[in-house]
């Protein structure tokens, strides 16, 4: 695991606290006392957030940091015991949002989820606008799942754009022709490898998003079209560049971009919150089945219990501009390999 945090000493007799701030995440906050010739460290952060609790006995540069625990925060702040300090030594202690390589932390919060019944391209019985509120964090992988991601794990790379159909080899473009059951099966792959390297936590899971994950990700906090506002102009993603979205709909661009191929994963800018291609290159399998939007408020919804199409989102390298937008919704059976459908994963309790 990495992390990646800018720090504040703030020293207290023989102990320190190092405070974190970045990236607009909810940071831990961790407070020490001393109690009975030991050092008791209190950690509040919000629930669900996988914390890991590291000590130093010195802030010269490259000096080491020792893990002390790790756990997933509950809603109450979580206490715990350094049982090796003594009140002799000095040590410094720091609390950290644990992330893995690649990923982005997204924390719990609440958006508007759908497209309002003006936005031009809405598909009129599917974006409903609705309230949802996701009560639980959770890692989204900032780029969506490579060839090479696949290729090592599951041994086998069935992407078309490839050189077995006269493209060059680039096993960082992304991996594609997998279905719906080709994505959970590397999901659940994955996460028994980074289980048994012990680079997650034995309660968390890798998995596909759910749809409402999906969007609130990808919208980071935008209500537009798309994030990058409400224009999606030919060489912004990779899309077909000739039918450009332009505030009110479609226009017809003859000198725009198609390339007609995938694009390696990270080419464009990302969103706000830092993940790649969420507008373009590969649609994106979720978790859920297919089903109607209807308008109130809703708590971590998964989608219907049953169905038969599966929900993909976020726009291809042959789509227009409108199938771009961060409300979009697209579905099909489980069992479909196309060679614009992809997947990215996210890391969750």
């Amino acid at each position: 695991m990495t992390s990646r945090f800018v720090f504040r000493a703030m020293l207290a007799a023989c102990f320190g606290v190092l405070a974190t701030s970045s990236f607009g995440q909810s940071q831990p906050v961790l407070t020490v006392q001393f109690t009975s010739g030991k050092a008791r460290l209190t950690v509040s952060s919000e629930a669900g957030t996988p914390c890991v609790i590291q000590y130093s006995t010195s802030l010269v540069a490259n000096s080491p940091w020792v893990a002390l625990s790790n756990f997933t925060s509950l809603a109450t702040p979580t206490v715990l015991t350094d049982a090796s300090s003594s009140p002799t030594n000095t040590r410094f202690y720091r609390a950290l949002i644990s992330v893995p390589s690649n990923q982005v932390w997204i924390s719990a919060g609440t958006f508007v989820m759908g497209s309002p019944v003006n936005e031009a391209g809405r598909g009129p019985n599917s974006e409903t606008q609705h309230t949802v509120t996701l009560t639980n964090g959770f890692f989204m992988s900032k780029f969506l799942a490579s060839q090479a991601n696949y290729l090592s794990l599951v041994h086998t790379n069935p992407s078309y754009y490839n050189t077995n159909h006269g493209y060059t080899l680039d096993l960082t473009r992304p991996v594609e022709q997998v279905s719906w059951f080709n994505a959970t099966n590397y999901c659940a792959l994955l996460t028994a490898q980074e289980r048994t390297a012990g680079r997650i936590f034995s309660n968390w899971v890798y998995r596909l998003p759910t749809e409402a994950e999906w969007e609130y990700a990808c919208r980071a906090g935008t209500t537009n079209q798309f994030y990058y506002g409400t224009n999606l102009l030919s060489g912004m993603a990779n899309f077909d560049g000739e039918y450009e979205y332009r505030g009110t709909g479609t226009v017809f661009n003859a000198s725009g971009i198609f390339l007609g191929r995938t694009t390696s994963v990270g080419s464009y800018q990302p969103n706000p919150r830092g993940l790649y291609d969420m507008a373009g290159n590969v649609w994106e399998w979720c978790a859920d089945w297919y089903g109607t939007f209807t308008a109130g408020s809703f708590t971590n919804p998964t989608g219907p219990a049953s169905g038969t199409q599966r929900v993909f989102r976020g726009g291809a390298l042959n789509g227009l501009g409108d199938d771009c937008r961060s409300a979009n919704r697209g579905k099909y059976d489980p069992t479909l390999q196309a060679n614009t459908v992809g997947f990215r994963v996210v890391l969750s309790r």
